[in-house]
């Protein structure tokens, strides 16, 4: 059970509408919505009032694990609405929700069964979202750094990874880093974006084992300007095998190849290309 899951149990439990449970906090509806939703986190101070509001200790109330007998000592047979009383009305574990250094943690490695979960949350925020979640188990991580299963914020890190600068197995981002990727810059086994680096690579600018984009480079390149061991498009150059509009092999067309760039594409062009045959013929 996540957070939210578990604010919105307990709130029901009380019988408190979404207003009511924001006014007893001091915060805004809307607030308590996202709580609800796993959109964000509540803060320490927030999660302190819960705790007493709703008689269950920090650890139920963030990580649904289940009320020890602390809990049980405060339920007894007293309605949600009841007072707890003075001997059963101390703080909850503060462990979790608060660090001398101010940062405001909650922490725990959870038993769920036969599985367990570590997540850290700070309480510091960027853009209404943590500035780190590190959520380690079945479940997600949204934060500013995120780290988790299913991580996603503005750098993160998981097996399923969105963000702007993002690592995983599955990497979507502007920067992206996986065995599978897609971003404006990707790098992978399989990478898709605007510039793509990998064993197959699709992209405006693909380099490759199998590379296909406006400018290819690879093993097999296709495109329209495609290099390679074998390579097709509008200008071919390969080293075994060229198809294509204009091709050239590097074996015995580099000369004509750099004519070829001086008049159709740019000087500089083949220059380069002729400086590099000069090299290569020693």
């Amino acid at each position: 059970m996540t957070t939210g899951q578990k604010i919105l149990e307990c709130r029901k439990r009380a019988r408190l509408t979404q207003e009511e449970l924001a006014e007893k906090l001091g915060v805004t509806r809307q607030a308590v919505s996202r709580w609800e939703q796993d959109v964000t986190f509540p803060e320490t101070e927030s999660v302190l009032k819960m705790c007493k509001l709703f008689h269950v200790s920090a650890d139920a109330l963030l990580f649904g694990a289940e009320g020890g007998p602390a809990d049980e000592a405060r339920s007894g047979d007293a309605s949600p609405s009841e007072e707890p009383h003075a001997e059963t009305a101390a703080e909850p574990t503060a462990a979790p929700a608060a660090a001398e250094d101010g940062w405001g943690k909650t922490w725990g490695v959870i038993d769920h069964g036969r599985s367990f979960r570590f997540e850290y949350i700070s309480k510091r925020r960027v853009f209404g979202m943590p500035l780190v979640h590190i959520n380690l188990g079945a479940c997600r991580a949204h934060g500013f750094f995120s780290i988790g299963i299913f991580s996603a914020g503005i750098f993160s890190l998981g097996i399923f990874s969105m963000g702007v600068v993002s690592a995983g197995v599955f990497a979507l981002g502007l920067l992206a880093f996986g065995s599978f990727a897609l971003g404006g810059l990707a790098f992978a086994g399989v990478a898709l974006g605007l510039f793509a680096f990998g064993g197959v690579a699709v992209g405006l600018a693909a380099f490759g084992g199998l590379a296909v984009g406006q400018i290819a480079i690879g093993g097999a390149a296709v495109g329209q300007f495609a290099v390679g061991d074998w390579a097709h498009g509008w200008l071919a150059v390969g080293v075994s095998r060229a198809s294509g509009t204009h091709t050239f092999l590097l074996t015995d067309g580099l000369e004509a190849l750099s004519a070829f760039l001086d008049e159709n594409v740019a000087p500089w062009l083949g220059s380069v290309v002729r400086t590099a045959a000069t090299i290569l013929r020693g």
